[in-house]
């Protein structure tokens, strides 16, 4: 064990100004629980509910011939299918997981989360520790946001890479990989576009009105090139999922807009179109505030030499207030903000930083994400879905969320154990759980309390990062 321990240090740990673990030995142990908790979340399972949607897309690609994948937006058709998705999304999942269905379905789970969390985590990590050292490149690893997406697998550690490599390029004053890289992650997740303008306020103030206008342009053209030809087979359809979907879509997860769906549900619909406009007040308000303050700001930015701190902070105060003020507040959305802001604060205040996200996760994210699939599925109940504005079965989306191969691992471990082994499957678990279904009957408060709670924890993150720029 002693000499995999000096492998390792051997290949990361470098000298650093920031030491954040009392002792090697304290940081050995953290090293190995961040293995630990990897390899676990690559067996255990995922959120079916996105994944069946994903593995749609592969089936009509699959039936239809390899060319389908260009009129996937005509094709993929509610109920049975929808891709709410820019086509980035569609080209990596569809590829990934055409590599995936090559080995035995127990190990897909471990082919999918490599390349869509594990190997972005991983490249995160190794920017961290070049900048900031071993210690905060740990805790990115240790991250309760991270971990939360390790075991549900979503695009947004891919998302939370692109957003720290264009800011890392752009620093570096090379615009055109800047660019291109935001372009990319944008095509994953269109939000990502809120990046846009401070990335050319911070050009234009620092190579003047040409080298922003090439940053927009290659931007666009990235956009473009990838967009058209979906736009021009699928016209209709892709505005409405690109576009109609998402503007038209109730409040959920843990905005604090989402609060009427959960007490509502279905009824909801009545009032969508209200919470639809009001929600873009505040965020239009503080977004444009601190796009303001950005470019007031980047007189005494360019002033020093680490530019890369103040631009990483204002890409997450960027990111924070669009989580915090935006209508759809999803759980992974956590992990966008984490490399940028372990970029930019100091060590006082990533231990701050870590301990708010930590709470936000263990004791918001996690409970919500249990009163909205498993206590639900111990008593056969459904769950209401906001952004379908429908009801899905709450144990058939757990039982399909836990990997089978833990279970056929258990059969053969059993087979030839000398004491008999209890059996457990997915199903068996509910059925221990039993006991905690008598929370459906306040479900729809406790859901309520777990987004107010939420509220000032996010707010807490957005003062915390405004104080470090007050104090610069």
């Amino acid at each position: 064990m002693k000499k995999v321990f000096k492998i390792f240090e051997k290949l990361f740990e470098i000298p650093s100004r920031d030491v954040y673990f009392a002792s090697g030995k304290h940081r050995k142990m953290a090293f190995v629980l961040a293995l630990i908790l990897i390899m676990s979340s690559l067996i255990i399972g995922w959120n079916y509910y996105d994944i069946m949607w994903w593995v749609s897309w592969y089936r009509i690609v699959q039936r239809e011939g390899a060319s389908a994948v260009l009129f996937i937006y005509t094709l993929c058709q509610p109920p049975t299918c929808k891709v709410p998705y820019p086509p980035l999304a569609v080209l990596i999942f569809v590829s990934v997981y055409a590599i995936a269905m090559l080995v035995p379905y127990q190990f897909r789970y471990i082919i999918l989360k490599l390349c869509l969390v594990i190997v972005p985590a991983l490249i995160i990590f190794y920017i961290i520790k070049k900048r900031r050292g071993f210690d905060i490149a740990l805790i990115w690893l240790l991250s309760l946001p991270l971990i939360q997406v390790l075991f549900a697998l979503q695009f947004d550690v891919l998302i939370a890479m692109l957003i720290l490599l264009s800011t890392i390029y752009i620093t570096k004053k090379e615009y055109s990989k800047a660019s291109i890289v935001l372009a990319l992650a944008t095509l994953i997740k269109h939000i990502c576009v809120i990046i846009l303008p401070l990335h050319i306020i911070f050009t234009y103030r620092e190579n003047g009105l040409r080298k922003a206008f090439e940053y927009l342009l290659t931007f666009s053209m990235i956009a473009l090139l990838f967009c058209m030809p979906f736009y021009i087979v699928s016209r209709e359809d892709f505005i409405n999922n690109l576009i109609s979907f998402h503007a038209s879509r109730p409040p959920q997860d843990l905005s604090i807009w989402a609060l009427p769906t959960y007490l509502l549900e279905y009824d909801i619909s009545t009032y969508s179109s209200i919470l639809n406009i009001l929600w873009i007040v505040p965020l239009a308000v503080t977004y444009l505030a601190t796009l303001y303050i950005a470019q007031k700001e980047m007189k005494k930015m360019l002033k020093h030499d680490d530019t890369l701190t103040s631009i990483a902070l204002f890409t997450s105060l960027l990111l924070l207030l669009f989580i915090t003020f935006n209508k759809v507040g999803n759980l992974n959305y956590l992990v966008w903000f984490v490399p940028t802001s372990l970029i930019a604060l100091n060590l006082r205040k990533i231990k701050s930083f870590v301990s708010l996200t930590a709470i936000l996760v263990l004791f918001i994210a996690l409970p919500y994400s249990l009163l909205l699939w498993c206590i639900p599925a111990t008593d056969y109940r459904q769950s209401f879905i906001a952004e379908d504005v429908g009801y899905w079965d709450a144990r058939t989306v757990f039982t399909q969320s836990i990997n089978y191969y833990i279970i056929y691992t258990a059969g053969v471990f059993q087979r030839y154990a000398i004491m008999p082994i209890r059996m457990y499957v997915p199903s068996d678990v509910l059925d221990f759980l039993e006991i905690i279904k008598m929370l459906n009957a306040i479900k729809r408060i406790l859901v309520a309390i777990l987004i107010i709670l939420a509220q000032p924890l996010l707010i807490s993150l957005i003062y915390l990062h405004s104080n470090v720029l007050k104090s610069e």
